[in-house]
């Protein structure tokens, strides 16, 4: 049987360093972690280990797949070819960023970060933003697919011959000038895969697809990518097993992955099997993933004992009654709604909720909510900047000019974050205000009565005119899907006690930043994220909508000899002006003041 223990410096060992890559080694570090949504102790039964293999039996959650090395360790990896060229990129201080999350995907579970906006994310960091895109799009290409590389006027030149022969245009993928500056980055978000994406001839599709084979698992529910000179880092996490793919809490014994250590291609392989084990405190929920691991080298393998103690990165949600749905205790969490339903100009309004202990819970923390919007639709600047008061301070970044419709937006739409810091006293705040719910007075201490605290966020935002539908299309309506916004708690990460340092090495393990936030708060260990739930907890991350009135392309005939009728209209009533203006100032009439 494997046993377990409480020392950090397990932790520590089990969190493996990372080391600068020689651009020519082919070798690769590995991280494979599983996450049993059951308290399903490892041990010989479910979690053997041979030389150079070891078999995960039997698991039910979720499973998580690190890869550190250099990029011609990928290449080799996928393809089994040594190529001189992957270790050619040589330039330094910046870095290339990507995340796809699947709309399709279940929300994720702690220690993982669940409030990921899904869709296509990338980011350049870098003083020289045109030189290093130059330098890394083709290994970005290569790597995941769905980007462009070529020169602007290239991509220009060929839209324009595209449209002389009647041909239209075609989107290719992501390109430079998609992506918008954003303090030291550029960023870009598609709320759908670029074309090409994540295709069968990428090496991150060839990658990904060994690494699935004989388990119960869908396509990725989140990849993470980071490519730096020729170094690069991947991470992915899949839902594992029938039973959470169904949302289901049962254990069918059934699922099993193979890890092996491949000793052309592999420097270290490690293994853990971690379950979940939360501790409840008059004030906190503190979650404990206790596990064991293994690590495969050259030489073999050992057996290690780990146990991650860290406070989750999720605050803890209401406790519902399983039969009836009512609160039992009160939690944190927050509901979005798009209002009006059918406007040119909705308002997000972002509910938050959270439970008397909130004073106690976010002492010395900042409170944001971060919306990524679609091309469809745009936050006015100005108007957020005299709405500072009423909603807190916002920043906005992306396309905000009002007068474009969908269809010539560059980019990908806008970013806006709103601080939604309380004054001290959370009670006393116009922004907390007592809830008004009939689950409120719940007894949450002996002989006291608990009441939860709201704030309300509301964004006025605009909507651009969408595309006309097709001629044997009668609908008056599109509707616009607007992902919720992510609503976070950021922390100050101090302390130098080992149980502080456990909590740290923790996060760098498991815990995967949404992008934007990664970009907006450059604090590294110094920040420390806490998340809140959408409420009631939703199977998959949930969106808003907005109806919105759409042209039809058979009454475009109709548009155009109106419009040309008024244009000529237009002109003509400028022109008499004219005339009669002149002829007055022939005739002696005219006068000036």
């Amino acid at each position: 049987m494997l046993t377990l223990s409480l020392s950090a410096a397990t932790l520590l060992a089990l969190s493996m360093v990372a080391v600068t890559a020689d651009p020519a080694d082919p070798t690769l570090q590995h991280r494979h972690s599983f996450f049993s949504t059951l308290p399903v102790e490892p041990s010989d039964e479910n979690l053997k280990v041979a030389r150079h293999q070891v078999k995960v039996i039997g698991l039910n959650g979720f499973r998580e797949w690190e890869v550190k090395g250099s990029l011609q360790g990928m290449i080799y990896a996928a393809t089994g070819e040594i190529r001189s060229d992957a270790a050619r990129r040589t330039s330094a201080g910046g870095k290339v960023h990507m995340q796809w999350y699947a709309s399709s995907a279940p929300l994720l579970r702690p220690p993982f970060i669940p409030t990921f906006v899904p869709g296509f994310h990338l980011a350049v960091t870098s003083d020289n933003f045109t030189e290093l895109w130059k330098e890394h799009c083709p290994d970005l290409a290569e790597l995941v697919g769905g980007v462009d590389c070529r020169e602007l006027d290239t991509i220009q030149l060929e839209k324009q011959l595209q449209q002389k022969h009647g041909n239209g245009t075609q989107e290719t993928g992501v390109h430079a000038q998609d992506m918008v500056p954003m303090q030291l980055h550029h960023y870009v978000h598609k709320t759908e895969a670029p074309p090409s994406f994540f295709s069968p001839s990428s090496l991150l599709s060839s990658l990904i697809s060994q690494q699935q084979s004989g388990s119960k698992t869908t396509g990725p529910a989140l990849i993470d990518l980071v490519l730096h000179n020729s170094e690069v880092t991947l991470k992915v996490i899949w839902p594992v097993g029938s039973n959470i793919l169904s949302g289901e809490e049962s254990n069918d014994g059934q699922n099993t992955v193979e890890i092996t250590f491949n000793e052309k291609t592999d420097k270290v392989v490690e293994v853990g099997w971690f379950y979940r084990e939360v501790t409840e405190q008059e004030n906190a929920v503190i979650d404990h993933f206790l596990g064991a691991t293994v690590r495969m080298e050259a030489e073999g393998e050992v057996v290690s004992e780990a146990l991650i103690q860290t406070r989750s990165s999720v605050f803890p949600p209401h406790k519902r009654d399983f039969a009836t749905g009512k609160i039992r205790a009160l939690g944190h969490g927050y509901t979005s709604t798009m209002t009006p339903a059918q406007t040119f100009h909705p308002h997000s309004v972002t509910t938050i909720h959270s439970n008397p202990y909130l004073a106690e819970t976010t002492a010395g923390c900042e409170l944001y909510v971060l919306q990524v919007l679609p091309p469809g639709i745009f936050v006015d600047p100005f108007q957020l900047e005299g709405l500072a008061p009423e909603i807190g301070h916002a920043i906005v970044y992306g396309e905000t000019d009002l007068e474009k419709p969908v269809g010539v937006v560059n980019g990908w739409g806008s970013l806006v974050m709103v601080k939604v810091q309380p004054e001290e006293d959370y009670a006393m705040t116009l922004r907390w205000k007592v809830a008004n719910m009939s689950e409120a007075t719940l007894d949450l201490k002996a002989g006291n009565t608990a009441t939860s605290y709201t704030s309300t966020v509301d964004i006025p935002m605009h909507m651009r005119y969408q595309p006309p539908v097709s001629a044997d299309n009668c609908s008056s309506h599109v509707n616009v899907s607007v992902p919720w916004p992510i609503v976070a708690w950021t922390c100050p990460s101090v302390g130098s006690s080992e149980e502080e340092i456990a909590a740290v090495a923790a996060k760098k393990l498991f815990q995967i930043i949404p992008l934007p936030l990664e970009l907006l708060f450059a604090g590294g260990d110094a920040v420390n994220f806490r998340f809140l739930l959408p409420e009631p907890i939703p199977k998959h991350f949930p969106n808003a909508y907005v109806s919105v009135p759409v042209g039809q392309l058979r009454d475009l005939g109709l548009v155009r000899m109106a419009t040309f009728i008024m244009a000529a209209a237009g002109t003509l009533a400028v022109t008499l002006a004219l005339i009669k203006s002149v002829a007055s100032r022939k005739t002696g009439k005219g006068k000036q003041d």
